[in-house]
Formats: C-alpha cells, sequence, structure tokens
C-alpha cells in the first residue's frame, strides 16, 4: 500500500519504549517547518523521534512526511552505530532537502 505522504518507523514507539523501562525523551516536529516541504508543496505530516535519556541513543524515529521513505535509512544507519542523537542534530545536510530536518527535529531534544 502507498500513501501520501509517506509513512517510516523503525525502532521502538514512545509507549512501548516507556513500557521497556526507558527514560525517554521525545521530540516531534511537523512537516510544515521543513524548508524543502514547503518547496515541494507538501507540507503535510509529522515527525517523531524517541531517545534514551541516559545514553543519548535514538530508541525509535517515525516519520509521516514526503521523502520519509528515504529519510529513515539515516536514521537506521545511526541507530545501528550506536551513535548519540546529537550526531544528526549536528550533521551539515544539503540545504534545501528533506534531511535537514534531523537538525531541527534533535535541536527539540
Amino acid at each position: 500500500m502507498f500513501i501520501t505522504p509517506q509513512l517510516a518507523h523503525i525502532g521502538l514507539r514512545e509507549k512501548e519504549a516507556v513500557e521497556k523501562g526507558y527514560a525517554i525523551k521525545v521530540a516531534t516536529l511537523p512537516a510544515s517547518a521543513i524548508p524543502r516541504a514547503r518547496i515541494l508543496n507538501n507540507t503535510k505530516g509529522l515527525l517523531k523521534t524517541v531517545v534514551d535519556s541516559n545514553s543519548n541513543k535514538i530508541l525509535g524515529c517515525t516519520l509521516f512526511c514526503a521523502d520519509a521513505n528515504e529519510m529513515i535509512n539515516t536514521v537506521q544507519m545511526a541507530m545501528h552505530a550506536g551513535l548519540d542523537y546529537r550526531e544528526l542534530r549536528d550533521t551539515i545536510f544539503t540545504h534545501p532537502s528533506m534531511t535537514e530536518a534531523f537538525n531541527d527535529l534533535y535541536a527539540l531534544i
């Protein structure tokens, strides 16, 4: 099934992380805050991430926005590498691109 905007998810959702006993930080960002989404005239959607408060590791991420199917790969790579969420927050992404939303999303933690 295909939907617009696209939906992509990896890892734990907020409720699952709490049930597993993690102390968490959660950030959400509307797709309308992303410059590339405005350029594409596709501002529907939301980005949400769940981070372990103790280790700063990304526990999960849900993307419901344009290009979510490609963006999620960046989060998966960071999770598999065990990176601190601040790596995505501080990485320089091409402007304008949908992935530059990670700077803003992870700045909300």
